[in-house]
Parts: C-alpha cells; structure tokens; sequence
C-alpha cells in the first residue's frame, strides 16, 4: 500500500529522523526513505505494526483509510471551511450531531426494510450521508486533540473496550 506521505508527516510530526523510524519498525533507513517517496508499498503487516508503535491517530486513520477505502472517512485537514483547532472542530462536531439528532428525530425507521418506497430509502440514504460527516468530524477531532493535548487515542481506545464489552456492545 502507498502511505509514504503519511509515514513522512508522522514522522516530521514526531520530529523523528529516518532511522528513528527505521529502527522503531524494525527495518532499514533506506526502506523508510523508499517508502516515504513511494518508491516501495508497505506490506498490510508492516503498515499494522507501523500503526501500532507509533500511536499517532491521524496516521492511524490515513492507513485505515487506505486499507479500506470507502468505509474510513478522510480527515478533515486540507479543506477550507473548517479551521484545523481544537475549539474550530468542537464547534462544528456539537453543530452537526445536534442537527444530524434532529433530523433523526423527525425520520422513522419503523417500517421494515422491504417494505419501504423510493422517497423513504432515500430518506435512510440520507441519514447514512450524516451519520458519515459526524464519522468524518469525529475522527478528525480526535486526532486534533491527540496532537494538541498530546494524549493518545490509541491508548483510550483500549481503556473503553472493558466498557464496551460490560455494556454488551461488543463481545
């Protein structure tokens, strides 16, 4: 898979040098550099133990993204309508989430799946949409508060599966 750009920013990030990351992914510096430029695909495992030991979010979710294209959401980083800030993402995730229950709140998904017309399937299509923009706003204001506050989502999200599991949200 082709994240050399994403390797790059993560390790400027980090203010680490090519052999700083060489050495924590356990491979050669010219690797990191043939990857960084493209010149080389990162294995799926390499790019999972990568994700791992480097705990960086944004990295994380630029390699899910990649992995499974069209079921991870990008980040919202190079766009022009919302400014990369903690305070500019809180914003616009309690703005969206507020109007996306609204909506949810006024659409019923009653009326089972085989039952229903055009005008409501695209209604449920439409839901869908907002529900990935608030994918999208969530993910990016974790990662925006990882770098700025220097925590980890990585190490969050292990600490919530115990949760999850005791809600019987997950097994």
């Amino acid at each position: 898979m082709k994240i050399g750009k994403s390797l790059k920013k993560v390790r400027e990030r980090k203010e680490y040098s090519q052999e700083n990351i060489a050495n924590i992914i356990h491979v050669s510096k010219q690797l990191v550099s043939h990857l960084e430029n493209d010149r080389r695909s990162m294995t799926e495992d390499l790019a999972k133990q990568s994700v791992s030991v480097l705990s960086d979010a944004q990295y994380g979710f630029e390699v899910a993204r990649e992995t499974a294209e069209g079921y991870i959401a990008p980040l919202i980083m190079s766009g022009e309508a919302i400014e990369w800030h903690r305070l500019a993402l809180q914003h616009v995730f309690v703005n969206q989430v507020t109007e996306t229950i609204e909506r949810f709140e006024k659409f019923s998904l009653v009326q089972p799946p085989e039952f229903v017309g055009d005008k409501e399937l695209e209604g449920v299509r439409e839901r869908a949409k907002e529900l990935l923009d608030i994918q999208m706003i969530v993910d990016s204001f974790l990662t925006c508060l990882e770098q700025e506050y220097n925590i980890s989502v990585q190490e969050c999200m292990d600490s919530r599966l115990q949760t999850w599991k005791k809600k019987g949200w997950i097994n």
